[in-house]
């Protein structure tokens, strides 16, 4: 839902994420989009499902995003090589003294997140693509696609269907993993201009 201002211009459409019953609440009352951070396929259609009938009780309906890091190579071999690289000199210690340090580190989404890292496989994905070895090294969005352009690509379109239309993509250095989704993952995308307004 996008609205006009006095001047006929369109105002950005709200963005609110959160997974307390309180954060959960003031998205389905307010926001135009809320915005998840990475989780299980079947943990975001609950939250979505949540969130839609919080929603329509308050007589609104709220689009869906997401927030995740990128992790792309040409093969799945050098993405997870790649990751792996990406928290290679992470100390255990020093990475909860990181996260404990965080303005955050109490909120419901980043034990959400603690708790999706705890249940990954050794190899560190929570399903296949989500990698959660991220979130070793830093607190808040603590998850990655990993995987080949194809793999990428599908888990994409996968959230895609579950209802997910926003997305807001990151990687390390960020303008390098920019750079690789632009060329190997984005041609693959149905996807539209953006609105310069």
């Amino acid at each position: 839902m996008l609205f006009r201002s006095a001047v006929g211009r369109t105002s950005p459409p709200f963005y609110f994420g959160g997974l307390s019953t309180e954060a959960r609440d003031a998205a389905a009352r307010g926001a135009d989009v809320y915005l998840m951070w990475p989780d299980t396929t079947d943990e975001i259609r609950r939250t979505i499902d949540d969130v839609s009938a919080r929603a329509a009780d308050a007589r609104r309906a709220v689009k869906f995003g997401y927030r995740v890091h990128i992790v792309v190579r040409k093969t799945t071999q050098e993405a997870h090589a790649a990751a792996a690289h990406l928290i290679a000199a992470v100390d255990e210690e020093e990475g909860r003294r990181i996260r404990s340090r965080s303005l955050d580190s109490q909120s419901a989404g980043v034990r959400r997140q603690a708790e999706l890292r705890g249940s990954s496989s050794d190899e560190g994905f929570a399903e296949p693509v989500l990698w959660t070895g991220i979130g070793k090294a830093r607190s808040g969005c603590g998850a990655a696609l990993v995987g080949s352009p194809a793999e990428v690509t599908e888990k994409i379109l996968q959230y895609r269907e579950l209802g997910l239309s926003a997305f807001i993509f990151s990687g390390y250095p960020h303008i390098d993993e920019a750079e690789r989704f632009a060329e190997l993952v984005l041609p693959n995308l149905p996807h539209g201009p953006l609105d310069a307004g």
